[in-house]
């Protein structure tokens, strides 16, 4: 984490930010003096003159002190925010009047030595407000924001990433695979890590095997029904199918997955018919290159377009009949 004596922390990847304020804890509040060293200002005290104060106090009987602003109330956007955007304002926050802002500028920027200011946005930070830029120019602001659906790639490197400075390996398959199943919550894909490094015990090692020995049957199924599609093994794809409909299963929710499944291949297809590279595919799909390369693209030769395009044709109106009640 940069240095720095004033921090914004933003997102909505709660894990991420939650991390972020125990390092900072770790690194300025020895807990033997937490007493003295730290001061956290919650989300329901709305007098600025409280963080003012706060900022201005010298640490005594501990050598620095942390002041932790939760969920400031002059972070939230307002409506008076969106009309200042129209009209080419600030995007003044609301409940902070000139003065309080002018005590609270001069505030951080006077700190006295050995004080830390952080300022925790839990949710997306409205750069339009002036309190933004203000810590832009003189301090750090750090976002931490979930992935996105086509960020598949990024969330198993950071899972891999994560696990390494644990001085754990995983397997690339194996990190895919995890992020299949777990989804893209790094909350979650952190839970399951740890749950894996227990039943690793002594080895440094994690496989693919070990990812799916852990994973929960019904997440595991639904990935294998996606793989069994992909390879064209209709006996296996009707075999998921069926365990996953006595397991309880939403036949809505199957038929949205393999519906999302044959979307992706028809893409696929698509581009491939108009002569585009695997690379350009890949950047196209928010896919990752080399499982495009060497797994999806060979097992999809199995496949014609009009074969893919009539199967997403009857998932349509399979869909469409059960939402009007023709079909159970």
């Amino acid at each position: 984490m940069p240095e720095a004596r004033l921090y914004l922390i933003g997102g909505s990847e709660s894990f991420l930010i939650e991390q972020a304020v125990r390092d900072l804890r770790k690194k300025h509040v020895d807990p033997a003096l937490e007493a003295f060293a730290l001061d956290i200002i919650s989300e329901t005290e709305k007098d600025p003159s409280r963080i003012i104060n706060s900022l201005q106090i010298i640490p005594s009987f501990a050598p620095s002190r942390l002041v932790l602003v939760d969920n400031p109330f002059f972070l939230k956007t307002t409506r008076k925010d969106d009309a200042a955007e129209d009209t080419g304002g600030e995007g003044e926050a609301a409940g902070l009047d000139k003065n309080s802002e002018k005590l609270l500028y001069a505030a951080l920027e006077n700190l006295p030595a050995g004080v830390t200011a952080v300022f925790i946005n839990h949710g997306a930070l409205d750069q339009r407000k002036k309190f933004v830029k203000f810590c832009q120019k003189n301090g750090q602001v750090l976002l931490y924001e979930e992935f996105k659906p086509w960020e598949k790639d990024k969330a198993a490197s950071w899972i891999s990433n994560y696990l390494r400075e644990k001085n754990y390996a995983i397997d690339r398959q194996a990190t895919e695979f995890l992020v299949e199943i777990t989804g893209l919550s790094v909350g979650a894909l952190a839970a399951e890590a740890e749950k894996l490094m227990l039943y690793a015990a002594d080895r440094t090692k994690l496989t693919l095997a070990d990812v799916q020995t852990m994973a929960s049957p019904g997440g595991l199924n639904t990935y294998d029904l996606g793989e069994a599609l992909r390879r064209k093994d209709l006996p296996e794809v009707l075999r998921l199918l069926t365990a996953l409909l006595r397991d309880s299963e939403a036949p809505q929710g199957l038929l949205g997955y393999l519906a999302k499944q044959l979307r992706t291949f028809l893409q696929v297809k698509e581009l491939q018919l108009s002569r585009q590279s695997a690379s350009t595919m890949a950047g196209l799909l928010k896919m990752n290159p080399w499982k495009l390369e060497n797994i999806i693209l060979p097992d999809l030769r199995q496949y014609t377009l009009p074969q893919l395009q009539n199967a997403y044709l009857e998932l349509q109106n399979a869909d469409y009949q059960m939402k009007t009640g023709q079909l159970d």
